[in-house]
């Protein structure tokens, strides 16, 4: 290898490129501060943004033009991360931060599956928020079957994003925009979820044993498979549904959450806590409900045709225009002033 081949590697290394960016934003800080007199302390901020800005414009671009090996890689970018963070917390703009994170977001949606989800535990792991990562990635699929057991993303942007078989048992998600994403078959066993938005997601197969969901909104979210099907004996009301799709809610925490127009049908929310939960026009058909605690829910115009809904707590919930038909309340805590509230309540199962 020659001099000159040895030089212009070193020149363009993604390191040398960030100081010398660096260097540059100094400088123009430096000439700015003289032109106005020593007075420009928020142009001095301005120009030292622009500095970052312009070393992750850098290594965007070399991840197309030069060869890297990818631990090379994702340690240049985490160190962009840290001065974009660093500077944004230190200039205390929000001007500057907005326009870091857009720079940052565009740099992220240039890697590749393993990298975004090597990048998202890197900010998990040192506590930098999950906000910063701003739009890079909704609307991805690079998390679909990741493990991110544990991780803490509250107020994360994940729209439209596709978390299939994603691992967040656990994990902290709370606050998170979540809106319009696929979680067929994730795991979020024991997930912080409280205030989070969900609705309009697909979560069919989704496992929320034991998640917190207080405050979520889940309205118009799908939980169930195939609609109006019914099992092989034939059995009226009893929607036929493949189990591994059924929706697992059971002694989850969904206190004040809104699941209005949701489909749950064949759901396991036995245990749940759904204490003024709002489940207007809700279908839970052949949902399991044993147990769950419902009391002062909004449950009017739902349909729990064949639900179990044995031993549930359905103390001030209002039934109105409901639709109880062939389903189980034996054992549950009802008064019949509130059974005369339902539209249909056709061969339930009753206490004698």
């Amino acid at each position: 290898m020659t001099r000159s081949s040895r030089g212009r590697r070193i020149v363009l290394h993604p390191s040398t490129l960030a100081v010398f960016s660096g260097l540059i934003g100094a400088f123009i800080a430096f000439l700015i501060n003289r032109i106005s007199g020593g007075d420009a302390s928020q142009l001095i901020w301005v120009a030292l943004a622009f500095a970052i800005l312009f070393s992750l414009g850098i290594t965007a671009w070399q991840v197309y033009m030069q060869e890297r090996t990818g631990k090379q890689w994702m340690t240049m970018l985490q160190e962009m991360v840290f001065q974009t963070y660093l500077l944004t917390v230190v200039s205390d703009k929000t001007e500057i931060s907005q326009i870091a994170q857009q720079q940052l977001g565009q740099v992220l949606k240039t890697l590749s599956d393993d990298q975004q989800v090597n990048m998202l535990k890197f900010f998990s792991h040192n506590g930098l928020p999950a906000t910063f990562i701003g739009d890079a990635l909704q609307g991805s699929a690079a998390l679909v079957g990741a493990d991110l057991h544990k991780m803490q993303f509250p107020k994360i942007h994940l729209e439209r994003a596709d978390l299939s078989r994603v691992n967040l048992s656990e994990a902290n998600l709370s606050e998170a925009n979540l809106i319009g994403a696929v979680l067929y078959r994730a795991d979020l066993t024991g997930a912080n979820l409280s205030h989070a938005h969900l609705d309009g997601t697909n979560l069919r197969g989704v496992n929320f044993h034991g998640a917190d969901l207080t405050g979520a909104d889940l309205s118009g979210s799908y939980m169930g498979v195939e609609k109006d099907r019914v099992d092989a004996s034939g059995a009226q009301g009893r929607t036929a549904l493949q189990p591994t799709l059924r929706a697992n809610l059971s002694n989850a925490i969904l206190v004040q959450a809104k699941l209005g127009s949701s489909y749950l049908a064949g759901a396991d929310l036995s245990g749940a806590n759904l204490q003024e939960v709002d489940l207007s026009k809700a279908t839970f058909s052949g949902a399991n409900l044993q147990g769950a605690n419902l009391t002062n829910a909004n449950l009017s115009e739902a349909t729990f045709t064949g639900a179990n809904l044995q031993g549930a707590d359905l103390t001030g919930a209002t039934l109105t225009w409901a639709i109880f038909d062939h389903a189980d309340i034996r054992n549950a805590k009802v008064t019949d002033e509130q059974l005369k509230t339902l539209s249909s309540g056709n061969n339930m199962k009753r206490d004698a």
